[in-house]
């Protein structure tokens, strides 16, 4: 009898280790498929450009496939909705720049998701640099040239955004602010409309991505008066950072992020972790991501965490400033 009881626990203890088996497999087969990074804006974009770019670089490292689909709309909220109901296995992940993560949640309607508890950060995976640009025909050289001419008519010049609430409109009216300039505020569908507004003289000014103006700056179309970054821009050497311009500089950044689901394993979490922080050192991508005036630059997940924690006061109290109204149309 004594022997039975022997021979039915280690029996038992056989079928514990047999069932744990699958799980551990599976967990060392990761990845065992292709992989989606989800990209909440439209093709063309620089969420598009930088996701498409890592996606073809993890591919060859993970040995499968990743990539892009885009799905816009709802502010860039829509896509991020997709990747927080989506199975936490780590074969859907969320490629997006600050606006649904840091920024969505201080209008109303609130965002169907609570980016803080609904996704967890892997790592950020460069930035886009951004410039203070204005049509040509401005009579404006400079930054400052620029300022006197906004404080001798307020209100009479309009600078325009890819969007209401878009990182790069709360730039801009941070910027107003601290020059001491009332603009009007003309709101677009996105960062090509934008720029084509500029170029047309709908406005007067935009603060833009880089990569987004660089051939009209260099072609003449559009003028730059100062980079948002705190050095000058490889593409741009001869525009001055807003320090040298005479302004402080704004301490924000246009950043581009991978997130998952918040119940995503936390192995997953470190693989990813560890070869997109590896992948902005090689010089390779690199020079692909300065080719489109972009920064190589990446932080890891506890220190991309710490940035946005930063961040979320700081676009919460510009909005408040600038009297942003948080009621979308």
């Amino acid at each position: 009898m004594r022997e039975m009881k022997v021979g039915r626990r280690e029996f038992c203890a056989g079928l514990a280790a047999m069932a744990a088996l699958p799980r551990a497999f599976a967990q060392a087969a990761y990845p065992a498929q292709a992989i989606k990074f989800i990209v909440p804006s439209t093709p063309g974009g620089g969420p598009d450009f930088v996701g498409r770019l890592v996606a073809q670089s993890m591919s060859s490292k993970l040995g499968q496939s990743v990539y892009v689909e885009n799905v816009a709309g709802a502010s860039q909220q829509l896509g991020a909705q997709q990747v927080v109901r989506a199975n936490p296995d780590g074969y859907t992940l969320l490629f997006a720049p600050p606006t649904p993560i840091t920024i969505a949640e201080n209008f109303e309607p609130k965002p169907p998701y609570d980016a803080r508890r609904d996704l967890v950060p892997i790592a950020l995976i460069g930035r886009n640099p951004a410039l203070v640009v204005i049509n040509s025909g401005v009579k404006a050289n400079t930054m400052q040239e620029f300022i006197a001419l906004a404080k001798a008519e307020p209100g009479k010049l309009f600078f325009g955004s890819p969007g209401l609430g878009n990182s790069l409109h709360l730039s801009a009216e941070m910027l107003c602010q601290q020059a001491g300039i009332k603009m009007t505020h003309v709101p677009y569908k996105g960062s090509g409309p934008a720029v084509i507004g500029l170029i047309g003289g709908d406005v007067q000014m935009l603060v833009q991505s880089a990569e987004a103006v660089r051939e009209h700056v260099r072609s003449g179309r559009l003028r730059a008066l100062a980079t948002l970054e705190t050095t000058r821009l490889e593409a741009f050497p001869n525009v001055p950072t807003l320090e040298e311009a005479g302004l402080q500089n704004l301490k924000v950044m246009n950043w581009y992020g991978l997130f998952a689901p918040a119940a995503t394993p936390p192995a997953v979490l470190q693989l990813w972790e560890k070869h997109l922080l590896a992948l902005a050192k090689e010089p390779v991508f690199a020079k692909h991501m300065r080719d489109m005036s972009f920064d190589p630059i990446a932080f890891s997940g506890k220190e991309f965490a710490q940035m946005m924690a930063v961040e979320r006061v700081q676009w919460a109290n510009i909005i408040k400033s600038a009297n942003i109204s948080t009621k979308k149309a």
